[in-house]
């Protein structure tokens, strides 16, 4: 598609958005599941961070059937500054909370978390926006850049195939539509 063509399909779908953001589709239900295997000590606090981060409309849950092993001290002796470490035991990668660390529990499994997904803050915004998919570019907004992107991919499989039916059409559109807030 040459770009003058998907510069003007952006056009054609910005002067569309207000009815599309007004139409709600199935498809626009998401969630994200993050996987990480917390020990059971831990547990209250994932589940209290997680909550933090979900919203009526994206809840975030635990998958703890895979990702790294989340646990509560180690066998060798943290530094007394030491919030966390990463070590990999076994080719498993095991993320280690210092229970007498410079920041309490909660807030250290806090802070991994928001390490592991990447967030610049720890919020339900900062989530959905990494966790969605529906920042294509990958630069942290929501924005035409994304559009020109899904426009770009229109017709084909992988990247801005947000229902994850194997094709981009028009639903990833309206679930685009539903994301994306005009400046």
């Amino acid at each position: 598609m040459t770009l003058k063509r998907c510069t003007l399909s952006a056009f054609f779908v910005l002067l569309l958005l207000p009815a599309a953001q007004a139409q709600q589709t199935s498809a626009a239900a998401r969630f994200a599941s993050i996987p990480l295997r917390p020990e059971a000590a831990l547990m209250p606090a994932v589940q209290a961070a997680l909550a933090q981060l979900s919203s009526p409309d994206f809840p975030v849950t635990l998958d703890n059937s895979s990702g790294p092993v989340l646990a509560l001290g180690g066998d060798v002796p943290f530094n007394p500054d030491e919030v966390s470490r990463s070590r990999t035991i076994n080719s498993v990668k095991r993320i280690e909370i210092n229970p007498n660390g410079p920041l309490g529990i909660p807030e250290a499994v806090r802070r991994e978390i928001g390490k592991q997904l990447g967030l610049k803050t720890f919020s339900p915004q900062a989530a959905r926006l990494k966790l969605s998919g529906i920042d294509v570019s990958g630069d942290g907004v929501i924005d035409l850049n994304d559009l020109a992107l899904l426009m770009g991919n229109y017709g084909k499989s992988g990247q801005g195939d947000f229902n994850h039916d194997g094709r981009i059409d028009e639903s990833d559109l309206q679930i685009f539509t539903q994301e994306y807030q005009i400046p």
